[in-house]
């Protein structure tokens, strides 16, 4: 038997990372990083920024599980030698960025003691920067190395797509696996 499509709770969480990947770096890099930390509005979208990230974490680990216990398709023959290997690169790449941002996001909750400042009851200011911690300088570099990658990876869909046509995007979309 041969298999021509992932198994379909690969496709649901491969789209549903992507969603909520993008949804965090956009809300990381368009709304938290320019909200100064004495708004108010600034609790509610640290909130909703970790616990989308702790989310991803959750759901890559779920994903790695599923990849594990499933039969994959063959890898795409391009004509190309190179191209399996920056494949395999690529989205190796992008599974250890993602794991980091989710490891970096904690690291940086932690130094900086969100979780008490965000869920608990007590009215504690936030840091008046987090600037100074280590974590998020790593964050912010591991969130643009990420975006590169997403680049990367969403221009060899496109490639694959329209200039080879080789419908390698209908392996990571519904229908019959055979």
């Amino acid at each position: 038997m041969t298999i021509h499509r992932y198994h379909a709770a690969l496709v649901v969480l491969h789209w549903l990372l992507g969603f909520m990947i993008l949804l965090g770096l956009i809300m990381g890099t368009f709304s938290l990083e320019r909200l100064p930390n004495s708004q108010p509005e600034k609790l509610d979208s640290l909130r909703g920024h970790m616990i989308n990230g702790l989310a991803i974490g959750v759901l890559m680990i779920v994903r790695l599980i599923v990849r594990s216990l499933t039969h994959q398709p063959a890898p795409p023959s391009t004509g190309f030698s190179w191209t399996k290997r920056v494949g395999r690169r690529v989205h190796l790449t992008l599974y250890v960025l993602v794991f980091l941002m989710v490891g970096s996001g904690l690291a940086l909750a932690l130094e900086a003691h969100l979780p008490s400042i965000l869920f608990s009851q007590s009215a504690q200011p936030l840091p008046g920067s987090f600037d100074g911690f280590w974590a998020r300088t790593a964050h912010a570099i591991l969130a643009k190395l990420l975006m590169a990658s997403i680049l990367v990876h969403v221009v060899a869909a496109l490639w694959h797509h329209y200039i080879l046509r080789d419908g390698l995007l209908k392996r990571m979309g519904f229908g019959s696996r055979e």
